[in-house]
């Protein structure tokens, strides 16, 4: 079974179920660092230091952590490959970015300030449309124009429908449905320029619901529709139920629905004689407007988690300096006792909106919430913080890897794993014979098995790491040998194969054990070093050995053993010789005691 998963897990290069993701453009999948695939390497140290004296003070390990979040963020958010982001020391911060030549770029994202911006927030905002009478050109009440009659998301029923027009959620929590064929809809036919306007309000409405905004979804655009004949209704639609007609560029089917998305008439006939000729007008309702006013991160002096002074609750107190005191007073001032609300957004995504209920004028305030805790009140202090960075930093290291050069270390040491890996497979099998094919079928194993884990994790393979489990394949063999001369010592002792196979791994296995837990040991003890000394050579290194070397106990142990065991009970444990080293020597008797059907008691 393992060997399924780690054949499956190698064999395509990249593996996406539901949310687990792992894989990349490398022949396996595997995830390559800097060294291996090129790329930028950037070394930031803080620089605080004291006004009076002039001396370096040392940040504080929160201050450390913001800078790594903040700096984190940044790198994840502008697409720069695949970054490794970590703190170096007490006061470095390491940033790798594999696959990135171009430093000038790498230097400019990571050293720009986030741009967190405090907009006004409004509701139901009407919006002035350019289409005009004359960009209709006939209108009609009629089914839906197709061989196979679809209806909007929601209207109507319960049942689901696999209509291509009720991709996604449906505003106001309806449920996607579809209905009888006789859904009666307004077929408004315009012309070129009216087309192009009333699409284009249609697919914007659209692209800013399904933009994946909570916000846009609770508060859908409205196109309002005046349906005008013998009886006169005026309708809200979200732009989600409004269809163009196929095969037309100019014509678009509108349901005559009600706020509740129900049938206004119960089937064409039924809406025809309710409407009588009917003429249409539009307008239109943003559901959600941000209204930029200048107020920026910049005119933010600080943000930090608090309590309430009378009710003890969490909350998120900001302080502005004097430009932005100004502005978001006036800001209180316009919208304070209203449905408006303050958006405050980091890179045009939401941290939260809260609503006004005060003018504020000071520069100080405090935002609260009925499900505030003190980790979010934390989380939201930390994020507001983030449209600048906590603590100064200078660049004090550069480096770009270049791609040729990480290609060659890469072939060169996948050549140097197969030769290592081929040499001590010949070894195996020359000098232990038949243990020794066994031992290099589990060597493949567990080459094959070390490879999907680093995939899996994922590890990311520099050329330390390489150069790591090419040693692990040399010590893979290291339990193999110690069971192999400890069988041999007991089929001297007149033991039968079975029986010199089990005590040989029993007996092997103190040995082994205390041999793996010192290589484990000292690769605990270099990756902290390397961890406290920013050595990331060395700290590959050691994370790459301390994974093979717990894949050797497993492979050592339980792979070998089953194999072996699986082969003493066919024809081949007849030849005792085939089951000892090079120059050992067993008995003819013995071996004809090892005959099937005998006792296998000692000579």
């Amino acid at each position: 079974m393992l060997a399924l998963i780690a054949g499956l897990t190698l064999g395509f290069q990249t593996i996406n179920l539901g949310g687990f993701d792992r894989g990349d453009d490398t022949p396996l999948g595997l995830k390559l660092g800097l060294d291996l695939r090129g790329g930028s390497h950037l070394v930031y140290q803080a620089d605080l230091t004291n006004p009076a004296t002039g001396e370096r003070i040392p940040p504080s390990e929160e201050q450390m952590q913001s800078l790594l979040a903040i700096i984190e963020r940044r790198a994840n958010g502008s697409g720069l490959g695949e970054p490794i982001v970590q703190i170096l020391g007490d006061d470095r911060v390491l940033i790798q970015l594999p696959g990135i030549s171009d430093p000038v770029r790498a230097k400019s994202i990571i050293g720009e300030t986030a741009r967190l911006e405090f907009k006004h927030r409004s509701f139901n905002v009407p919006r002035t449309l350019s289409i005009t009478p004359q960009d209709i050109v006939t209108t009609t009440i009629g089914a839906f124009p197709s061989s196979a009659t679809s209806t909007p998301s929601g209207i109507g029923s319960n049942e689901t429908s696999t209509s291509e027009t009720s991709t996604g959620a449906t505003p106001g929590g309806a449920s996607d449905t579809s209905t009888a064929p006789s859904l009666p809809y307004v077929i408004v036919e315009f012309t070129d320029t009216g087309a192009a306007a009333f699409g284009g309000l249609v697919d914007e409405f659209n692209n800013r619901y399904l933009s994946g905004s909570i916000v846009y979804q609770q508060n859908p655009d409205i196109i309002n529709v005046s349906v005008q004949g013998k009886t006169f209704r005026s309708l809200s639609i979200p732009a989600l139920f409004i269809t163009r007609i196929p095969g037309s560029d100019t014509k678009f089917a509108i349901p005559l629905i009600s706020t509740d998305f129900q049938p206004l008439a119960a089937s064409v006939e039924d809406a025809q004689e309710l409407f009588g000729a009917v003429e249409v007008t539009f307008g239109a309702t943003m559901g959600v407007v941000d209204e930029d006013i200048g107020l920026t991160g910049d005119d933010l002096s600080r943000a930090y988690a608090g309590t309430h002074s009378t009710t003890g609750q969490p909350i998120v107190n900001i302080e502005f300096n004097g430009v932005g005191a100004r502005k978001f007073g006036e800001l209180t001032a316009r919208i304070v006792n209203t449905p408006d609300r303050i958006a405050i957004l980091l890179d045009d995504e939401e941290l939260i909106a809260p609503a006004v209920n005060s003018v504020i004028t000071g520069g100080l305030a405090f935002i609260q919430g009925a499900d505030f805790t003190p980790e979010r009140v934390r989380d939201i202090a930390s994020l507001l913080e983030a449209g600048r960075l906590p603590i100064p930093v200078q660049l004090v290291q550069e480096r770009q890897v270049d791609a040729i050069l990480g290609a060659d270390s890469l072939s060169k040491s996948v050549i140097a794993g197969l030769i290592g890996l081929a040499m001590v497979v010949a070894f195996m099998i020359v000098y232990y014979k038949v243990p020794g094919v066994v031992a290099a079928l589990a060597l493949i194993f567990y080459a094959a098995l070390n490879l999907a884990i680093f995939k899996l994790i994922p590890v990311t393979l520099t050329l330390s790491g390489v150069a790591a489990a090419v040693l692990a394949i040399g010590m893979a063999v290291d339990a193999n040998i110690l069971v192999f001369e400890r069988m041999k010592e007991e089929l001297r002792a007149g033991r039968t194969l079975l029986s010199a196979t089990n005590i040989g791994f029993n007996r092997a296995w103190t040995a082994i054990r205390d041999s793996h837990v010192a290589t484990l040991i000292s690769t605990a003890i270099l990756f902290w070093f390397a961890d406290q000394l920013g050595a990331t050579v060395v700290k590959g290194f050691a994370a790459t050995l301390a994974i093979g070397t717990i894949l050797n106990l497993f492979t050592a142990l339980t792979v070998t053993h089953v194999l072996l065991r699986a082969v003493t009970a066919t024809r081949l444990a007849k030849n005792l010789g085939w089951f000892a080293p090079l120059g050992s020597q067993i008995s003819t008797t013995q071996q004809q005691r090892q005959a099937p059907g005998t006792s296998g008691q000692r000579s």
